[in-house]
C-alpha cells in the first residue's frame, strides 16, 4: 500500500523536534500529503473551579510554528493542519486519520516502574488508530 497521507500527531510540546523531523523526511521521501493533528483539551485556555489553569488553547499558527522552528518553514506554509477539542485524545486522533495511509506519534519513555502500571497515551492512540503507526523516541536517553 503507498502512503499517499501521512498524518502527524503533536502535543505542541517542545521535544517533539524528532517526531517533526521524521514526518517530514518521510512524506518528502514518499511524496506523500502531510497532515498535522492536535487535540485540544476542553478545558484548555480556560481556568477551572480549583484555580488551576489547564494551558493555552493550540492554535493553526501554533501548529505552523513548531515546524518552522523544527527548521521547515517551506513545510509550515503548506501543511494542513487539525485542530480537535475532545477529552479522549486517543479517540479524537483515531477519528482524524481514517484517511491517512500512516501516523507518525512522539513517545516520552517511561521509567520501568510507570511503564508497568499504565499505558502511555500513544500505546492507546496506537490501539485505536486504523493505519499503521510508526512511534519515534522524544528522549532516547532519558525516562520519566
Amino acid at each position: 500500500m503507498p502512503y499517499s497521507t501521512i498524518a502527524v500527531a503533536l502535543a505542541c510540546k517542545p521535544d517533539e523536534k524528532p517526531v517533526i523531523d521524521e514526518a517530514v523526511r518521510l512524506s518528502r521521501a514518499l511524496g506523500a500529503r502531510l497532515v498535522a493533528i492536535h487535540v485540544n483539551d476542553p478545558l484548555e485556555g480556560k481556568i477551572s473551579m480549583m484555580m488551576d489553569y489547564a494551558g493555552p488553547k493550540e492554535t493553526v499558527e501554533d501548529i505552523r510554528q513548531q515546524f518552522r522552528e523544527a527548521g521547515y518553514p517551506d513545510v509550515a506554509e503548506t501543511l494542513d493542519v487539525h485542530i480537535l477539542t475532545g477529552k479522549d485524545f486517543a479517540e479524537a486522533i483515531a477519528e482524524a486519520t481514517r484517511d491517512a495511509d500512516l501516523l507518525v506519534l512522539g513517545h516520552r519513555k517511561m521509567s520501568r516502574l510507570r511503564a508497568m502500571i499504565s499505558d502511555s497515551t500513544d500505546e492507546d492512540i496506537a490501539n485505536l488508530v486504523e493505519c499503521p503507526v510508526l512511534i519515534v523516541t522524544k528522549n532516547p536517553t532519558e525516562a520519566d
